[in-house]
């Protein structure tokens, strides 16, 4: 019976320390999501790969098609008067086909980038107060896209799609984003 009345005693006491140990936890919870969002400033100008060589279905890297080349030419000539600070690239050599020019115009080395992994905290850090230039492929562009606006907006490009240029604009919490066609 003591032992009853000892526990009983001492269990508001815990359920008390319990309360406040979660309540200082989502207070943490909730301002890391407010640093995530409100701290942060970029431009972010994302594409799909130009057109690629078709010729030979088992080809996992082709490069760029005739077409592409061209339209690689357009994205620069489109890119012309706007800054760039980074370029991202794939590992596929159509993608790096497609900004060469680009890079080459702005004298930026693009880095590699893995299209599952790249959204993180460590990559807005990098790119804050940043103008980034994103060549991706037909269901990674658009899915960066919904990751960067934080909403499910846009689905997988169809695989004819190699002009539309979406541009995302964060400034602190409020995110925009453009759908632009380049002909």
């Amino acid at each position: 019976m003591k032992h009853l009345i000892i526990l009983l005693t001492l269990l508001p006491f815990f359920t008390f320390c319990g309360q406040q140990k979660e309540k200082e936890e989502n207070q943490v919870t909730e301002t890391e999501s407010e640093t995530t969002t409100a701290n942060y400033s970029a431009t972010y100008y994302l594409i799909r790969h130009a057109e690629k060589v078709r010729t030979d279905p088992k080809d996992q890297d082709p490069g760029l098609s005739i077409d592409g080349m061209m339209r690689a030419k357009r994205w620069a000539s489109y890119f012309e008067p706007i800054k760039i600070d980074e370029i991202y690239i794939t590992r596929y050599m159509r993608t790096k086909q497609t900004i060469s020019l680009i890079a080459q115009q702005k004298q930026v080395s693009p880095k590699r980038y893995d299209p599952n992994t790249v959204y993180s905290e460590d990559f807005l850090k990098q790119t804050n107060g940043k103008t980034v230039l994103i060549s991706g492929h037909s269901n990674t562009t658009p899915q960066l896209v919904n990751k960067l606006i934080g909403e499910e907006k846009f689905k997988e490009m169809d695989d004819s799609d190699n002009a539309t240029l979406f541009k995302v604009t964060i400034n602190g919490s409020d995110k925009k984003v453009e759908t632009i066609t380049v002909e």
